[in-house]
């Protein structure tokens, strides 16, 4: 998969990103615009804005007063329309399923560290 497509997939594993670009398809827009139009709470959009122009798919400048959206890569648009599924590596786990993964790579470097000191000990 090209690394474009890479960083969309994940960029896109949350709904609420995938309809604040597909809100901005539409032209430009301010913050309270996109969230009037999505029906969510401000703050909550400003997050999902932030990482969307951290990794490049949106940009902001500010203009008399208010900071305005757009969408840098017109792509990403075809990418939404065709509504192609997330594969599952690039979807977020559930929690439980972070901890237990950190919990095996924990396990592994205790034995690891184990190991190299049963050598030393010797």
């Amino acid at each position: 998969m090209p690394l474009f497509e890479d960083i969309v997939h994940k960029a896109l594993a949350s709904e609420m990103r995938r309809d604040i670009l597909l809100s901005l398809s539409k032209g430009e827009k301010y913050l309270t615009e996109i969230a009037n139009e999505i029906g969510k709470k401000p703050q909550t959009i400003d997050f999902h804005l932030s990482l969307l122009e951290e990794i490049g798919l949106v940009r902001s400048e500010v203009k008399e007063g208010k900071k305005y959206y757009s969408i840098t890569d017109r792509r990403i648009l075809d990418f939404l329309r065709r509504n192609r599924p997330i594969p599952m590596e690039l979807r977020p786990k559930p929690p439980h399923e972070i901890v237990l993964d950190m919990w095996e790579d924990m396990k592994e470097r205790l034995d690891r560290i184990e190991k190299k000191l049963d050598k030393v000990s010797r």
